[in-house]
């Protein structure tokens, strides 16, 4: 198989590299290579293997992106034909729901009176390049379709030739009050990646409010996102740029009840460059889109999160790596954050998964054990990985890399006391300090006051990096004594 792939991607680079000029569209020499190409697999494949075909020339087309040299035109030449196999997986995958769907629903002759009827679970209707959706507000539904009858569906004012029925999977579901309510011009997400969960988004969206044609705010995304990353070729560029740019633009909200229906749309977030955890990873998942990078949302269990195990977080994978933007932007956070100072992007599972847990995995006694005790469970989890990743510069391990190096309880907190034993410290009188047996005469420092209380927040700010601080036991006028941590020390000649 990954012959067979390899040789696929040459035939194409093979092919394209003659083109001669490269269009902000897809060429159509490109085009006709693909769906020649596309025609022979369907052909080959049988049974709809055809379609986990092409999701695997995808993935393999991704992963190119990372072993090959990427310049301008096969960086195009990979875009071009990702967009073409996301569309007609897109189009595969809608056919295949359709088709079950109406498998389901024509088998009993009880719906032979009915005109409408959806064949996709999200009830995705395209029309003349837009899509659409039926928003509802009265719904009855039949978890057996085969007790069905006419009496019964008389009787429930269901037997309508204007009645929208639809099949979710589960539930044969009957709407008899519904409005079409448009989604997105096609043309504005054409060849986007995982379309169908985007129109399902939309979509969602839609129920909660489809007063607003959104088609400008997701046509203007689309600019942002792309002129963001202009001439940059490498994915790992363009994700940062994108993750900064969230960060640098949108601020977390703590200002909101579950009743405020803009919550739950990315669409208002990117509106008001404010809202909450989900809308975040939705807004950074489609700005990957846009640029052609696959991405995965998963929501589920922060068990140091306050509002731990009430609400759910939403975090982002990429690849075998995964990124949470919220917490690298809490309520609290100063807008100066640097980009090397970002504690969640680009983390390996282990690392990132010791304070949270995938659907349905968090243990039950997780959920009632107290704040202290979850805590204490994450400092553990850290503190085993950190002679794993000690070539590595993973923010979240660099306390339990310091407390190691000084031999310190990787569980216990910093006190002033633990810091002055593990490094020592100098006297300070009269403003003068012995080093190397010579007394110098301190001129100017900058320094803070050694408290236990903000000593594990200052060690945190310069990284758990002491290389340029000396602890002094300062012996003031009144020859009362203050231990302080001191930097930029100059001294009188």
């Amino acid at each position: 198989m990954k012959l067979l792939i390899s040789l696929i991607i040459l035939f194409f680079v093979s092919n394209l590299y003659q083109a001669n000029a490269w269009y902000q569209d897809i060429d159509s020499k490109t085009k006709l290579v693909y769906e020649n190409f596309y025609s022979k697999i369907k052909i080959k494949h049988k049974n709809d293997n055809w379609l986990s075909f092409l999701k695997i020339l995808d993935t393999a087309l991704e992963s190119s992106k990372y072993n090959w040299k990427i310049d301008k035109n096969n960086n195009k030449l990979f875009f071009d034909l990702q967009k073409l196999n996301n569309e007609k997986i897109f189009i595969l995958e809608l056919e295949n729901k359709e088709k079950i769907n109406k498998q389901k629903i024509e088998k009993y002759s009880i719906f032979n009176n009915y005109n409408l009827f959806s064949y996709n679970n999200d009830l995705l209707i395209k029309e003349n390049w837009v899509w659409y959706t039926y928003t509802f507000s009265k719904k009855y539904y039949f978890e057996n379709a085969e007790n069905l009858n006419k009496e019964s569906l008389i009787y429930n004012w269901l037997y309508d030739k204007n009645i929208i029925i639809y099949h979710d999977g589960t539930n044969v579901n009957f709407i008899k009050e519904y409005k079409k309510v448009k989604l997105v011009s096609d043309d504005i997400i054409y060849w986007f990646p995982d379309k169908y969960e985007l129109l399902k988004n939309i979509r969602n969206n839609k129920m909660l409010d489809n007063s607003r044609d959104d088609d400008i705010y997701i046509k203007n995304l689309e600019i942002i996102s792309r002129q963001l990353t202009k001439d940059i070729y490498k994915e790992e560029e363009k994700i940062k740029i994108i993750y900064d740019y969230i960060l640098k633009n949108i601020s977390y909200s703590s200002n909101f009840t579950m009743q405020d229906y803009e919550i739950f749309s990315w669409i208002e977030t990117y509106i008001n460059k404010s809202w909450v955890c989900e809308w975040y990873v939705e807004l950074f998942n489609l700005m990957l889109w846009f640029n052609n990078i696959k991405s995965e949302i998963i929501i589920w269990d922060v068990i140091d999160a306050a509002d731990f195990p009430q609400i759910w977080h939403a975090w982002v994978k990429i690849w075998d790596y995964y990124y949470d933007i919220t917490f690298d932007d809490p309520v609290w956070a100063e807008n100066t954050k640097k980009f090397e100072e970002y504690n969640y992007y680009k983390l390996p599972r282990d690392l990132f998964y010791t304070n949270r847990y995938d659907k349905w995995l968090t243990p039950e006694t997780l959920k009632t054990a107290n704040l202290e005790y979850r805590k204490n469970l994450i400092k553990t989890n850290l503190s085993k990985l950190t002679t794993k990743y000690k070539n590595n510069n993973y923010n979240l391990l660099e306390s339990f890399k310091f407390k190691e190096s000084y031999n310190l309880d990787p569980i216990k907190s910093i006190k002033a006391n633990d810091l002055i034993n593990a490094i020592g410290y100098r006297d300070m009188k009269n403003y003068e300090i012995i080093i190397n047996w010579t007394k110098k005469s301190v001129k100017n420092l900058n320094y803070i006051v050694l408290e236990d209380e903000t000593i594990e927040v200052f060690l945190e700010q310069i990284n758990y990096n002491l290389d340029w601080y000396m602890i002094l036991k300062w012996f003031k006028d009144n020859w009362e004594t203050q231990f302080i941590i001191a930097n930029n020390i100059t001294y009188h000649n």
